[in-house]
């Protein structure tokens, strides 16, 4: 139960992550602000589930390290959107 939070997080901060892209199709500028939007969304996650479940952080004993491990599961999230990215990508892009 202590690693479900880890996943979660990644799979939330992918969701926002592509919302974010389709709301600025557009501007091309604000795509590299993708990963610190997400590493921010990632923290204030690990925050949240360490207040209201603290027993799903790997048994963080202060909110500084759920602070991390969000900041680090929302920055993996970006990883994540590369690695589909280059699996899936074509030929000549």
């Amino acid at each position: 139960m202590e690693f479900t939070s880890i996943p979660i997080i990644v799979i939330l901060c992918y969701i926002v992550g592509e919302i974010y892209k389709v709301l600025f199709k557009n501007k091309q500028n604000f795509y590299r602000l993708i990963p610190v939007v997400l590493a921010s969304f990632g923290g204030l996650l690990g925050i949240l589930i360490f207040l209201t479940n603290p027993e799903m952080m790997l048994n963080t004993s202060n909110i500084w390290s759920a602070l991390l491990i969000g900041i680090v599961s929302g920055s993996s999230s970006t990883g994540a959107n590369q690695i589909i990215k280059q699996l899936f990508k074509k030929e000549g892009e």
